[in-house]
């Protein structure tokens, strides 16, 4: 049985979820899809989760919504990255303040996925705070 936790990739638009995913996969990352929130919530409360990257804007609510569940999560306090079609500076430094590891543009070059693994796999956020347990640092390295 493969005991590595799951990357959580929950995304509305079905294109943003494929290429996503196609990154991640590139990375033999095992992964676990949602389109909502609600389907999202009810992943991370019955899968090992290692890692989320959210879409900013949901069609049942936001990443904001999710942060509370990812930080009092029973693994831990999962990582979450945020995508955002904008991602501009503002909205960067909110992401951070209400608790995500990172925000990077939407569509997703597979570089900025590239670094935020590796701050997860480091353990940090950037802006330094303990990002994630040694579970997934393990599993991604």
């Amino acid at each position: 049985m493969n005991d590595k936790p799951e990357i959580l990739v929950i995304a509305s638009d079905p294109e943003t979820r494929k290429a996503l995913s196609s990154i991640l996969q590139t990375e033999g990352l095992k992964l676990v899809h949602a389109s909502h929130l609600s389907e999202g919530r009810a992943l991370l409360a019955s899968q090992r989760v290692g890692m989320v990257f959210c879409e900013r804007h949901l069609a049942d609510g936001s990443y904001l919504d999710l942060l509370p569940a990812a930080q009092t999560n029973k693994s831990g306090n999962v990582p979450v990255v945020v995508t955002s079609r904008l991602a501009d500076w503002d909205e960067y430094l909110e992401a951070l303040r209400h608790g995500a590891v990172d925000l990077i543009a939407s569509p997703c070059k597979k570089s900025d996925v590239a670094s935020a693994l590796a701050q997860v796999r480091q353990g940090k956020s950037t802006d330094g705070a303990n990002a994630t347990d040694p579970a997934l640092r393990a599993q991604t390295a």
